[in-house]
C-alpha cells in the first residue's frame, strides 16, 4: 500500500473517529437530560409524599366532625395519595422508557468511538512502520555510499 493511500486511509479514519466522538457527545447529552428529568420527577414524588404526610398530620378526622367534612378530608387524602402514586409511576416509566435506552445508546456510542480510535491507531502504526522502514533504507544507502566513497579513495 502506498504512502498516499495510507495517508488517505488515515484521514478517513480520523473523520470516522470525529463522527464517533460527536455521536458519543450527543448520547452523553441525552443521558444528562434524562438524569435531570429523573431528578425532577424524584423531587416531584418527594413533594407529593410530603404534602400527603402534612395533610394527614394537620387534619385527622375526629368523631365530632360531620360526615360530609370527614368525607371531604378523605377525598382530599385520596387525591394526594393518587398524586404520589402517579409520581412514582412516572419515575418508573421514565427509567424504563427514557433513561435505560439513553444509557444503552451511550454504551453503544462509547464502543463505536473505541473501535474508531483503534482503527485510526492501526493505520497510524502502519504509517509509522513505513516511515521507519524508509529512514532505515535511507540510512543504509547513505552508509553504502560512504563505504563506496571510502573504497574509491583507497584505490
Amino acid at each position: 500500500m502506498s504512502s498516499y493511500a495510507l495517508q488517505t486511509l488515515r484521514d478517513l479514519r480520523v473523520a470516522g473517529e470525529r463522527q464517533a466522538e460527536q455521536a458519543l457527545a450527543e448520547a452523553l447529552a441525552v443521558v444528562r437530560r434524562a438524569e435531570a428529568e429523573g431528578e425532577r420527577l424524584t423531587a416531584s414524588l418527594a413533594t407529593a409524599r410530603a404534602a400527603r404526610t402534612a395533610a394527614r398530620a394537620a387534619e385527622a378526622p375526629s368523631a365530632s366532625a360531620t360526615a360530609s367534612r370527614a368525607q371531604t378530608v378523605r377525598r382530599f387524602w385520596a387525591r394526594l395519595d393518587e398524586a404520589a402514586r402517579a409520581a412514582a409511576a412516572a419515575i418508573d416509566r421514565h427509567r424504563t422508557a427514557v433513561l435505560a435506552p439513553a444509557a444503552r445508546t451511550e454504551e453503544t456510542a462509547r464502543a463505536a468511538h473505541l473501535r474508531a480510535r483503534q482503527r485510526r491507531e492501526v493505520v497510524e502504526k502502519a504509517i509509522a512502520r513505513r516511515e521507519a522502514q524508509r529512514r532505515q533504507e535511507k540510512q543504509r544507502r547513505e552508509e553504502a555510499a560512504a563505504d563506496d566513497l571510502g573504497r574509491r579513495r583507497k584505490i
